[in-house]
């Protein structure tokens, strides 16, 4: 199952859609999947009559009825017993966490939302073996006109889901005088690897982080901070620093590293190497720092990791220092779907936007 790279599904992504696990509160799950919906027929003709059809564009259509028989779609419809709100839920399938939701309407033959459509929609999501939040991640109350006819509605729209969202349950509700069903086209789900938990796996590791009673290996920072370490755990972590140790030079000979930066972020670097969970109160500058040593100490995930989480921080006074924090590792190839986190975010916020031009 490898990179997606069709319309629509981001790099690094994969389309898990036909191995995810659907359930639904009525209806024909697996008519949500493409592959299904492709190899049906349409349903017959059926008359309906007195149906309300939003002309297309975001929120600014007309009602049009009609009485008049046409095609209904082939599509998944709830079949709900009472009158109550239909959901689905999309479980990721092993190994893969979720990280986008795309739905695509129901349209009629002229191309427009029509009576079935969902009004109110809302995605609750939990991690494995956890249950369902009591405040959704995403809400809306026209959720039909959050993009054009015909387009996929992106969930989220701006971020990824977080990293180990496991289930996701949409729960949707067509307008109050339409009644109760409603359609859905299809849903895409786009997955990424599920990474493991390293604090689950670590006991040896902080063990030995906590007792450096056989360490071999110091490491000096630049504020004059000095940390020990070993030097098998260090070169098994890093080719960069196997290559430093096993060199004739000081850092080999000696058993001493020097690095130009402080002790915070010397630390951060070497908990990683051990397999456990950086600190998590640096600050924005240090953990900027920390993505460049990442980088160039060859530990990928780490340099993710810290990109990520310092792309949280973005606000008005920290957009500049982020974008120059980081653009210099797009330009080399590194850290692609974090920058485009950060662009697209900073495009959706005209607020964003002022700041990164006046302060750059």
């Amino acid at each position: 199952d490898g990179p997606c790279h069709a319309t629509g599904c981001p790099a690094r992504m994969q389309d898990s859609t036909e191995e995810a696990i659907i359930t639904v509160s009525s209806g024909d799950a697996d008519l949500l999947r493409p592959s299904v919906l492709a190899s049906r027929p349409k349903e017959r003709q059926r008359d309906v009559r007195n149906q309300v059809a939003r002309s297309g564009g975001k929120g600014k259509g007309h009602h049009r009825y009609s009485a008049a028989p046409m095609t209904v779609p082939n599509c998944w419809q709830s079949d709900e017993a009472y009158s109550g709100t239909a959901w689905l839920e999309i479980g990721a399938p092993v190994g893969k966490a979720l990280a986008q939701l795309q739905v695509t309407l129901s349209l009629t033959p002229h191309c427009r939302v029509d009576s079935f459509t969902p009004e109110h929609v809302q995605l609750f999501i939990a991690e494995e073996g956890e249950a369902f939040g009591e405040i959704p991640i995403f809400e809306s109350v026209q959720f039909w006109s959050l993009t054009f006819p015909g387009e996929p509605i992106i969930l989220p729209a701006r971020e990824l889901l977080p990293p180990r969202t496991s289930r996701a349950k949409l729960c949707v509700k067509r307008a109050a005088c339409g009644g109760r069903n409603v359609r859905l086209q299809c849903i895409k789900v786009l997955t990424k690897r599920l990474k493991r938990r390293r604090e689950d796996e670590g006991r040896l590791a902080d063990r030995l982080w906590s007792n450096k009673e056989f360490a071999d290996i110091v490491v000096r920072c630049n504020d004059g901070g000095e940390l020990k370490a070993h030097r098998a755990v260090l070169g098994i972590a890093s080719p960069v620093f196997r290559c430093m140790l096993n060199s004739p030079m000081k850092e080999g000979a000696l058993g001493e590293i020097t690095l130009p930066c402080s002790e915070n972020v010397v630390r951060s670097l070497l908990k990683h190497c051990y397999g456990l969970p950086y600190d998590a109160n640096l600050s924005l500058e240090d953990e900027l720092v920390l993505v460049e040593q990442a980088h160039a100490f060859e530990l990928n995930s780490l340099c993710e990791d810290a990109a990520f989480s310092a792309i949280e921080r973005l606000n008005e006074a920290t957009v500049v220092q982020l974008v120059k924090g980081l653009r210099t590792f797009y330009k080399a190839g590194s850290l692609k779907e974090e920058w485009e986190n950060l662009v697209r975010q900073v495009r959706a916020s005209p607020d964003l936007c002022q700041a990164a031009l006046l302060d750059s």
